[in-house]
């Protein structure tokens, strides 16, 4: 890829899909098309030196922010660029690259024409549809339900510990620069005002200190600059979110607000120490903040472990997901596999199905059905047909849908095993549902998505179970040799060579399940 930003549309839409993409210089002629010249139609935000635009690529949507004015800001494009470089987060917006352009213009100036240079800063992310938090912040009865808002809180929380790790200070912290998912789960972004301190540096004292009053942190006044400081500003967001205003408040005050709220007992732990956390983050003398986002961290794990707490944000899953990008890189007249890797957390067993979101046809062999037992980890190997070229559609939306399969219900098991789509229709808003991605003809010169790859032994728990002969089945496989292994409770086993598309002879051996993974 040309490091000096000779990057095309179908690139930058393949590192939107690679959170370990390393962001870069873009053309501007690039960021120009996709935004229909700086449509003002496409405009979604505009700020004190920036407007920003949604972007259209072929399959994907991305954000520019273009800099208004970039004589006088400049520094501020540096600033975010140094910053946003060096972090990926869940929690910090994904940052694609950035393009700093200049180029003469003839221009007409007193009478006569002279050569003028005409500078371009922006800066491109992912797009984020929820918009910011602000629009989220309200004391009426529109505002977010606790597990969301517990979600948010958290998130902010382990985004700014991220950035303190990093010793990046944010010192913009507000509603408007925390953006949100359609997963609800929040994004730090606008790092213009940041400072990187150096190894040992714990303080800064500057004369010309920026931010938003009522965010800013008492000590502003006086130029000094601490992490302290960013703490400042997320007491006074974690108490909007709380109260719907901002100012001062007490526990008791916070747990009256939430009184009309059907919450259970955690619940309301969960609200009182995030008050907790919140008045004493907005305490004006810093040092009676908290020590430091670290400890913050550690209070809500604490909580968490201590209450028996899911995790706001997914882990209270059905089937939880360790990946949500599937990568299969194109090779001509060959079969691609990737795992996608599933566990069960719960005691129930919880059937799913796998499917393309278009309902059309797609190269992934979909739909996928199956059953994962309780507590189990499940790896199901994804695969792709073979093909002599490309694939038009070389992006896909695909739908995990899992919902508790009741082993005592004949007719509930009967439904799922001969009619699995209306077994999930019948289901209805019991069914729970995750969204992935597909990445399959992946242009040259774009780093692999970080995928998970078989180790030489791994086993795929692909059991099922007959409610009528308790038959049980256990499938493993060997990636060095490409092969798929079955076998059963009645001592058969059954040799796939999946390179090949041959299977070997039935074998009888007298072996316990956990011999089995021995033979590969």
């Amino acid at each position: 890829m040309d490091r000096r930003g000779g990057i095309t549309e179908i690139e930058l839409e393949c590192m939107l899909l690679d959170e370990n993409a390393e962001a870069m210089a873009l053309p501007f002629s690039l960021l120009e098309k996709i935004t229909h010249n700086f449509s003002d139609k496409l405009e979604i935000g505009r700020g004190g030196f920036a407007v920003v635009y949604k972007a259209m690529l072929e399959n994907e949507v991305v954000a520019i922010k273009r800099l208004s004015n970039t004589y006088m800001y400049e520094r501020e494009f540096q600033r975010e660029v140094e910053c946003l470089i060096k972090v990926k987060h869940k929690n910090i917006v994904h940052f694609l690259g950035y393009c700093s352009d200049t180029q003469g213009n003839m221009e007409n100036y007193n009478g006569k024409m002279v050569m003028a240079d005409v500078q371009q800063r922006l800066l491109c992310f992912e797009y984020l549809p929820k918009g910011s938090l602000d629009a989220y912040i309200t004391d009426s009865s529109g505002k977010l339900e606790w597990r969301k808002c517990y979600q948010v809180i958290k998130g902010i929380c382990e985004g700014l510990n991220y950035l303190h790790q990093k010793r990046i200070l944010h010192l913009d912290l507000k509603p408007g620069n925390i953006l949100l998912d359609e997963d609800m789960m929040p994004k730090i972004t606008d790092f213009g005002l940041s400072r990187c301190f150096e190894e040992n540096q714990t303080r800064a004292v500057t004369n010309n200190v920026c931010g938003t009053l009522g965010y800013l942190a008492p000590e502003f006044y006086r130029g000094e600059i601490t992490h302290k400081f960013d703490l400042y500003s997320l007491g006074v967001i974690i108490i909007e979110l709380l109260t719907g205003k901002k100012g001062y408040q007490t526990v008791e005050n916070v747990l009256e607000i939430w009184s009309n709220e059907m919450l259970d007992t955690l619940q309301w732990e969960q609200i009182r120490v995030c008050a907790e956390i919140g008045i004493e983050c907005t305490e004006a003398d810093p040092a009676k903040r908290p020590a430091s986002m670290k400890h913050i961290i550690i209070r809500l794990a604490e909580l968490e472990c201590s209450a028996h707490v899911i995790p706001a944000g997914g882990t209270n899953d059905l089937l939880l997901l360790h990946q949500f990008v599937l990568c299969f890189p194109f090779e001509p007249n060959k079969v691609i596999t990737c795992p996608l890797e599933l566990t069960n957390n719960t005691d129930n067993h919880v059937a799913f199905r796998l499917m393309d979101k278009s309902m059309g046809s797609s190269f992934l062999g979909l739909p996928l059905y199956g059953l994962v037992p309780p507590n189990t980890p499940y790896t199901l190997i994804m695969t792709t047909q073979e093909k002599e070229d490309q694939p038009r559609k070389y992006i896909m939306d695909v739908i995990l849908h899992a919902a508790t399969l009741i082993l005592g219900d004949d007719e509930h098991i009967n439904t799922f095993q001969s009619q699995p789509d209306k077994f999930f229709q019948d289901m209805g808003v019991a069914v729970q549902e995750v969204k992935l991605k597909a990445l399959y003809s992946q242009p040259p010169h774009i780093t692999t998505l970080s995928s998970k790859t078989i180790s030489p032994t791994t086993k795929i728990i692909l059991c099922k179970k007959n409610p009528n002969d308790s038959h049980v089945c256990s499938l493993d496989t060997n990636q060095t040799k490409h092969w798929i292994i079955i076998g059963d409770n009645g001592g058969h086993v059954r040799i796939w060579d999946y390179q090949k598309q041959r299977k070997g002879d039935s074998i009888r051996v007298s072996a316990k399940y956990g011999m089995i993974s021995d033979l590969c």
